[in-house]
């Protein structure tokens, strides 16, 4: 991508990526944080982070200013899912940043080990929607006034998901004695809400 280069985050840029985030968190939009998070709390967070062997932090970086315009985690849980999110700045919308950020992701989810990579966003993200539907993600779900807003407000969250290619071995899913597991969507009603 012209201009920008991916990069994995180090100590020194913890500052620099939480200025992005609070740049972000201020157009009260786009993330789940929002301003007025407690810096120093995120800030020990992002370092932690660092140090976890299951999780990789990206950087977008325009190398010859060294700004950074965004960042983006991955973090492998012990089941071999890959939770992700990301931010960019304003100024890196629309020029395809996102794209190269989130290919960068699923690389390092599958380096990592992962089978499946996971993300939530807000419905009324579109853009970013479609993003994630031109790379393979397909929506899993939606959680219905699920994040309580500053204002007040509940908002719903779209569950998207992105299987491997690889990772999966072609078997139904058993029960340790190798009972087949129901597939939810022919459980009965009563069932399926438990």
């Amino acid at each position: 991508m012209g201009g920008v280069r991916l990069r994995p985050m180090a100590a020194g840029d913890v500052d620099a990526a939480l200025d992005v985030l609070a740049e972000v968190a201020a157009e009260r939009r786009w993330l789940g944080t929002e301003a007025g998070f407690d810096r120093a709390e995120r800030r020990e967070r992002f370092l932690a982070g660092l140090e976890d062997p299951a999780a990789t932090t990206l950087l977008v970086e325009e190398p010859v200013s060294g700004r950074i315009l965004g960042s983006g985690r991955v973090h492998v849980a012990r089941y071999g899912v890959a939770g992700l999110g990301m931010v960019l700045r304003g100024e890196a919308r629309g020029r395809r940043i996102g794209g190269m950020l989130l290919d960068g992701l699923v690389d390092t989810a599958r380096a990592l080990g992962a089978h499946k990579v996971e993300l939530q966003v807000w419905p009324h993200n579109e853009p970013a929607i479609r993003l994630y539907l031109s790379r393979g993600f397909v929506v899993e779900g939606r959680i219905r006034r699920h994040y309580r807003r500053a204002n007040g407000q509940h908002w719903d969250a779209i569950l998207m998901g992105l299987l491997l290619e690889g990772a999966l071995r072609d078997e139904e899913p058993t029960t340790p004695d190798g009972v087949p597991l129901p597939d939810a969507a022919v459980l009965p009603t009563t069932l399926a809400l438990r």
